[in-house]
């Protein structure tokens, strides 16, 4: 009898087991379909473009026509595709990285990081560019413009090196101080101009007043902006405003004012 009942029990063990495996095939028969299905069928272009609040200097045009320029069968775009096509797009002007992918229904989705100028630079001979946070010149937009800080004067052609923001000890300082400005809300919006002299000291010039803001060397730029802060909250404050028309920060521990 005992024999009996563990033959059952093994059948009863064996029909789970079997319809166990009958589920699993249906499963991958109905996930391979779905995936070939996908995979034959075309897709859509989804292109997805961040701006981080400034304007759109990258259109969907461009994209859409460097990568028909390719002559891509989007259906069948494989790995190594995928690498011309971000490779294509970061040739694009304002595009700092472009990645490409495809989705579960083989959409081919396009994610750029758009570059964002810091700066502008404009030269006594008229030549202009804008300057991204890595030192890059991206050059200028023909419908668009960013609101941004002005970098003028003599000194200013030095910029124009590709190489001179990153490769010189001036230029890095720069560099740092002028991202400190364009990250801080208050100092981007007050600080509209920065004049480099042919010594290479820095003036600044205001949004709001008139003063004359002499930085001297870029190299300790987080206490003269310290000092600058103090100017405002205590001599402005007390004082109002267009009182001095030269503010001297390049002098250790002290503001000079006439």
């Amino acid at each position: 009898m005992s024999r009996i009942n563990t033959l059952k029990h093994f059948l009863n063990q064996k029909g789970v087991v079997s319809l166990l495996l009958v589920i699993v095939l249906m499963l991958v028969s109905i996930v391979f379909a779905f995936t070939h299905s996908a995979e034959q069928s075309e897709g859509e272009l989804i292109i997805n473009v961040s701006n981080f609040n400034a304007p759109r200097f990258v259109e969907d045009t461009e994209v859409k026509d460097a990568i028909s320029k390719m002559n891509l069968d989007k259906a069948g775009v494989k790995i190594n595709s995928i690498k011309d096509i971000e490779q294509k797009l970061n040739e694009i002007q304002f595009v700092r990285e472009a990645q490409v992918s495809k989705d579960i229904k083989n959409n081919l989705v396009i994610d750029i990081e758009q570059d964002r100028p810091i700066a502008r630079v404009i030269t006594p001979s008229g030549k202009s560019t804008y300057i991204n946070q890595d030192g890059k010149l991206i050059g200028l937009s023909k419908k668009y413009s960013a609101r941004v800080v002005l970098i003028t004067g003599k000194g200013a052609e030095k910029l124009l090196d590709k190489k001179f923001l990153k490769e010189t000890a001036y230029g890095t300082s720069f560099l740092e101080f002028v991202n400190t400005l364009s990250n801080d809300r208050f100092w981007n919006a007050q600080i509209t101009q920065l004049e480099i002299q042919p010594n290479m000291d820095i003036v600044a010039y205001p949004q709001v007043g008139k003063e004359r803001i002499e930085f001297g060397l870029p190299t300790g730029y987080t206490k003269k902006l310290g000092k600058l802060k103090l100017y405002y909250n205590s001599i402005v404050a007390n004082k109002g405003w267009n009182v001095y028309r030269n503010i001297k920060l390049q002098y250790e521990g002290q503001i000079v004012c006439n």
